[in-house]
């Protein structure tokens, strides 16, 4: 006995998307509304790229060729980019996490908060993934329910999640 399929054709992987996109419906209009606005938030805050110190500035002129690997945060990468790139080094991590440390001093909206919360955690993730160093006096285990709770923020990239992931793996070892 042949039953008609009650999918009329339509592959699994694109139900699968449909599904997926009406989940997301049926959030609130609020919650929709502020996850698209943390999404913002973050791809911006992501494209960010670390300020130019002046008496820096001045000294590029002489010495660009050796100081090329030294000052990569000043040389056009994003956040994003310097937070996911195993090859950026511990010191330029830091002064990112000081930079978002800094930014929360200033927050105006949960929207704010819940973005450099993240960012802030995500350098943190960073260290521990890329150079096995800690960069902040938080337990494994708060560390490991902070990235595990962000894994699931539908507004994060997968970058980002990969990278939680990553990191709560390794705070759950240690």
């Amino acid at each position: 006995m042949d039953k008609e399929s009650s999918t009329f054709g339509i592959p699994h992987d694109k139900l699968a998307q449909l599904w997926d996109l009406h989940s997301d419906r049926e959030k609130g209009p609020e919650e929709s509304d502020q996850d698209l606005l943390k999404l913002e938030l973050l791809n911006d805050m992501l494209a960010r790229k670390m300020p130019l110190d002046q008496v820096l500035a001045q000294a590029l002129s002489g010495v660009l060729a050796q100081l090329c690997k030294d000052i990569r945060p000043f040389t056009g990468d994003s956040f994003g980019h310097l937070l996911i790139d195993p090859e950026t080094d511990l010191s330029t991590i830091k002064q990112i996490k000081n930079y978002y440390k800094g930014l929360s001093k200033h927050i105006q909206s949960k929207t704010e908060h819940d973005v450099i919360a993240v960012l802030y955690y995500a350098t943190i993730a960073s260290a521990l993934v890329f150079h096995r160093e800690r960069i902040t006096s938080f337990s494994d285990e708060h560390l490991r329910k902070a990235f595990l709770k962000y894994v699931n923020y539908s507004w994060l990239t997968q970058a980002l999640k990969s990278l939680f992931l990553k990191a709560s793996e390794y705070c759950s070892k240690s």
